[in-house]
């Protein structure tokens, strides 16, 4: 009996090696628990947040396209107009030239009269340089600075214009593509916290949650430098 009460004793005084050990890791579950809770909600919403801005520059990189592309169509279409605008100043110089050569005063004055506002003052400006006698004259009014064609330089303007917006469609498009990046980031993220729950091994789940906060932290920070719309 004696021997019976000792050993009870024992039983009680000494809790198996088990049962403190699974005591002593309590609190460190506790922890990796509330880690786990924290990572998965920020990987969460940072990833809504990243794949929403994704969609939002996408339809920048929409608008500025369309801008583009109207603007381009808009410069073809002015160009063209400069085009002929230039062809009929070309043909009435020419036709009053061979009339000047012919020393028809008449007809040459006919046609000077139908000269265009934009290109009287290079003409004039070509006369005056006395290009029958003054072998350093220009060759003709179209190669001096006075003329100008209102039309060229407007479908330059749209030109550059559709550049620029082709440029800010890729400028958007680049940064939709790094919001994307970013939403893969986080979903890896993801992927290393909800896996790390399934392991028992104290180890295996810390290195793999100490993995999903080092992709989280790279994430947030990139997420910190990108412009928002």
């Amino acid at each position: 009996m004696a021997q019976d009460d000792s050993t009870e004793s024992d039983r009680v005084a000494f809790p198996a090696e088990g049962t403190a050990q699974r005591q002593t890791s309590l609190p460190f579950k506790y922890w990796l628990d509330i880690a786990s809770a924290i990572l998965l909600s920020v990987a969460a919403l940072a990833s809504s947040w990243a794949g929403y801005q994704s969609k939002r520059w996408s339809g920048v990189q929409s608008a500025n396209y369309n801008t583009s592309s109207t603007l381009w169509v808009q410069s073809s279409r002015v160009a063209t107009f400069a085009y002929l605008y230039r062809s009929i100043d070309l043909e009435l110089f020419i036709e009053w030239l061979n009339a000047y050569k012919d020393g028809d005063a008449e007809r040459a004055r006919f046609f000077e009269q139908r000269f265009r506002p934009e290109f009287r003052p290079a003409f004039e400006a070509w006369v005056a340089s006395q290009p029958l006698e003054n072998a350093a004259a220009p060759s003709s009014p179209f190669v001096l600075p006075e003329y100008r064609l209102e039309l060229s330089d407007r479908a330059a303007q749209l030109e550059q214009e559709a550049g620029t917006a082709s440029d800010h469609a890729q400028a958007a498009n680049q940064q939709g593509d790094d919001y994307v990046l970013s939403t893969v980031i986080f979903s890896a993220t993801l992927f290393f916290t909800g896996i790390a729950a399934h392991f028992s091994k104290f180890r295996v789940r810390v290195a793999l949650l100490i993995i999903a906060g080092v992709m989280a932290l790279v994430g947030v920070a990139q997420l910190a430098t990108y412009p928002v719309r």
